[in-house]
């Protein structure tokens, strides 16, 4: 996985698999706590995602949220895509 932050938010490329969470679940902290009014990720380049990089996303949101700051997904690979309407939790992320 390939965690890229820019000035938007981040940028996420590659699987986001529980295996693999870890580096992202700091990245997503790290956000989330810092003077940003905005938390914005780029999932376009995500090839696989599982119920944990799912959670992960609305853990995060729920997180951002609580601290006044607005969260959103700038886009999404169909895999993500597909991900949350299976969860039913796409309507939470558009």
């Amino acid at each position: 996985m390939e965690i890229l932050l820019e000035g938007t938010g981040l940028t996420v490329k590659g699987n986001c698999l529980i295996q693999e969470l870890q580096p992202l679940v700091k990245s997503l902290l790290e956000l989330v706590e810092s003077d940003r009014s905005s938390v914005q990720l780029d999932l376009a380049e995500v090839a696989a995602i599982d119920t944990a990089g799912v959670q992960l996303f609305a853990a995060c949101r729920q997180s951002a949220l609580a601290k006044g700051k607005t969260f959103g997904i700038s886009s999404m690979s169909g895999t993500v895509r597909e991900a949350l309407e299976i969860t039913g939790l796409k309507m939470m992320f558009e």
